[in-house]
């Protein structure tokens, strides 16, 4: 039962009871209305929510349910990740039935008042609706704003001319950074989240691709200056490059990050920990690889809506948390057919709602990758897409066997 898990949901992160927009009413069993009835108050009360104290807020009436077991059963219900789509879902039901409450009472009544039941009905259809600043009150957020010192970049990129152009990954915002297989898409998230965490910014990666040991060895790689080969055996590293390992897992190991590659994952998944990752931390940044890896359990007539769904999910989460999210995304092979091969918009994999939904979408050209008489592996940035910014294409440094990306000033 759906009213079971959200209690389940919260006795296993009190902290939920704090966020969502569920009242006491929405829940259809009494015993269920009293068990969140109580957590609103301890929780006003700044105490814990538990069974300890739960049942010392009812004991009476709890123990005609099963009092012990009865909050036991609850413990045992529920996943936090699924959280919002619970809370969704309980809403939707309490919809349902008030609407049919307003309509049988309409039908009952002698008076039979028309314009109060549209009127109920508007109200019920409301509810669930986060409630938003009106026009003027942003006005006058923005009244004093000329005399506001803004922070003028977001999250650096580590990269000089890509962040003169997109001014850092800023608060709220989507990015896409897409690709060819083999472009350099993994070591540039590295080398964007390596660059947070320099700048005390901690970086949650969700990786539906590559496994946590394999990401890291390739962090251990770019810092240490080791070939990518030889970290799958690091025992045959010379005695110098064996030190240049231990020292670049010290660096790692002083830095705040957070890596989920379990297999499956999906967007209540990422949203969960998003939103543990923000209360946990002071300053995060969102690393998805890749897009269409990310698994949806709804069904859809089409990938291009499953596509859809999941890039509108992953715009809210970068506005509901206020976080800067990158998504990597593959791109379509057709590229592959024309002269140049440096990618466009409609290059991106169900292209139209990715494309309307980022703020910005960046791709990465490698020319050494179709011509073999290239002289370096350097990476073009192209911009394609920038909502709030000028577009345009950077290049960057690349070393492939070490994966280590940087500014071609300094190398």
């Amino acid at each position: 039962m759906i009213e079971k898990e959200i209690l389940g949901c919260i006795l296993k992160d009190n902290s939920l009871i704090g966020e969502t927009v569920l009242k006491v009413k929405y829940f259809s069993r009494q015993e269920h209305q009293l068990v969140f009835q109580s957590m609103l108050k301890l929780a006003s009360e700044g105490k814990a929510i538990d069974r300890v104290s739960l049942l010392a807020e009812n004991y009476e009436y709890l123990s005609h349910f099963g009092g012990t077991d009865f909050i036991a059963d609850l413990e045992a219900k529920g996943k936090v990740e699924n959280f919002r789509t619970y809370e969704q879902q309980l809403i939707e039901d309490y919809k349902k039935r008030r609407i049919e409450e307003i309509v049988v009472n309409f039908l009952n009544s002698e008076k039979r008042d028309v314009q109060r039941m549209m009127e109920e009905l508007r109200e019920t259809d409301e509810i669930g609706i986060k409630e938003e600043k009106s026009a003027h009150d942003v006005l006058l957020e923005l009244y004093n704003l000329p005399y506001i010192k803004k922070n003028e970049t977001g999250v650096t990129s580590g990269l000089t001319d890509l962040d003169k152009i997109i001014g850092g990954f800023q608060r709220g915002s989507s990015y896409v950074l897409g690709g060819r297989p083999s472009m350099g898409k993994s070591a540039m998230m590295l080398k964007f989240a390596l660059s947070a965490m320099q700048n005390n910014v901690v970086p949650v990666i969700f990786s539906l691709e590559m496994s946590k040991e394999s990401l890291l060895k390739r962090w251990i790689a770019t810092i240490g200056n080791i070939n990518l080969f030889l970290t799958n055996n690091p025992y045959e590293l010379t005695q110098r490059k064996k030190e240049a390992w231990q020292q670049a897992v010290n660096e790692l190991s002083q830095k705040q990050f957070e890596i989920y590659d379990q297999p499956g994952q999906t967007i209540e998944f990422i949203r969960a920990k998003t939103r543990q990752a923000q209360k946990e931390y002071d300053n995060i940044i969102v690393f998805i690889d890749y897009l269409t890896l990310i698994k949806d359990n709804r069904e859809y007539q089409s990938e291009h809506l499953r596509v859809s769904a999941i890039s509108k999910e992953l715009k809210n989460i970068a506005r509901e948390y206020d976080v800067p999210v990158i998504t990597l995304a593959q791109l379509s092979r057709i590229l592959e057919q024309r002269s140049d091969k440096r990618p466009m918009l409609s290059d991106l994999r169900e292209s139209g709602s990715i494309e309307e939904d980022a703020d910005c979408v960046m791709f990465l050209y490698r020319d050494s990758y179709y011509n073999k008489d290239a002289t370096d592996d350097n990476i073009e940035i192209i911009v394609a897409k920038h909502r709030n910014g000028p577009t345009g294409t950077v290049e960057v440094y690349y070393n492939k066997a070490t994966g280590k990306i940087g500014d071609l000033s300094d190398y």
